[in-house]
Formats: structure tokens, sequence, C-alpha cells
């Protein structure tokens, strides 16, 4: 089974893909980490030294890479369905899962980690409110291709692991 979680950044894709992948005995990985292992660069450094084309591309090739992988559970990067055709990729792989988070707790989790997100390094709060409202209208026509929908607010680790077993 291969479980790819897609949302906006702060939307919760790596808190709940280590809870899920704990609890159903899988592997986890986060698509920015197998992005740094393999351009042994952090993601703010490839963001500002290479640029974001270049990041998107390599996240395309690793995304790809773990077609050889039969078992695992993801947390992509918020762009990630966006690019290259990744989100029919990810729906041919596996169950792609949209972690459907209301806006306002994206915002003041985004706030407090700020310095670690190369796209909102700096933005004021009215900014990032914005930002965030632009990006998710750009992204909605791919993020609302997920085979499963939730609000990660308004559903238990337990329902989850029902949906996606039934989704199987």
């Amino acid at each position: 089974m291969r479980i790819f979680f897609i949302g906006f950044m702060g939307s919760g894709k790596s808190t709940w893909g280590r809870l899920i992948a704990e609890q159903l005995g899988k592997p986890f990985f986060d698509l920015d980490d197998i992005i740094e292992k393999r351009v042994n660069m952090k993601i703010n450094d490839i963001f500002e030294k290479k640029g974001e084309s270049y990041f998107r591309k390599i996240e395309g090739v690793c995304l790809r890479e773990l077609y050889e992988v039969d078992d695992f559970i993801l947390a992509c990067g918020g762009g990630a369905p966006c690019y290259f055709d990744n989100m029919a990729l990810m729906n041919s792989m596996g169950i792609t899962v949209w972690m459907n988070t209301p806006k306002q707790v994206m915002a003041t989790r985004l706030v407090e980690e700020a310095e670690h997100r190369p796209l909102v390094r700096g933005m004021s709060p009215g900014k990032l409110q914005e930002f965030i409202d632009d990006k998710l209208e750009e992204r909605l026509q791919y993020y609302s291709q997920a085979q499963l929908v939730i609000d990660p607010t308004a559903i238990t680790p337990n329902e989850l692991i029902n949906q996606l077993r039934e989704h199987a």
C-alpha cells in the first residue's frame, strides 16, 4: 500500500503521515527529506541558490523513483501535486489523501514556522493570509483530484485508517 498525503504547507501532512505510518506499521517518508538528501542541501538553500524550478524538477524525479517502493506513507510538499503530472502519478501509484485543513489553522501554524518555510519567510500575517488564499485557489484543481479528502481537525486517526482500508 502506498499512501500520499497532499495539501498546503502547514496542513499537517508530516504529522499525520508519521502517526498513520506508526499505527499501520509502514515506513514513512517526507518528500522534502528525500530531496534534501538527494542534493545534499536544505530546502531553504535549494530555493535560494537554485530556484523553485530546479526544486520542482528534483521533486518530480524523487517522486518517480518511489515507484520502485511498494509499501510506504509519504508526506508531499504543498506544491508537489501541481507539477509534471505528479498528481496523476500519485493517484496511479496509491491512495492520495488531501489534508483539507481550515485556512486559519494553517495560517497560525505558518506564522510559527515561517523561518523554515522559504515561500512564506518574512511575510506579515495579512500577506500570509493573502498568499494562502491565492495559492489554495491555484492548487485546488490538483488537490481536489485526491481520492480521499479529510479535515484533520474533524477526524481521528482511527477514522482515517478505516477510510484508507475501505479505499484500498
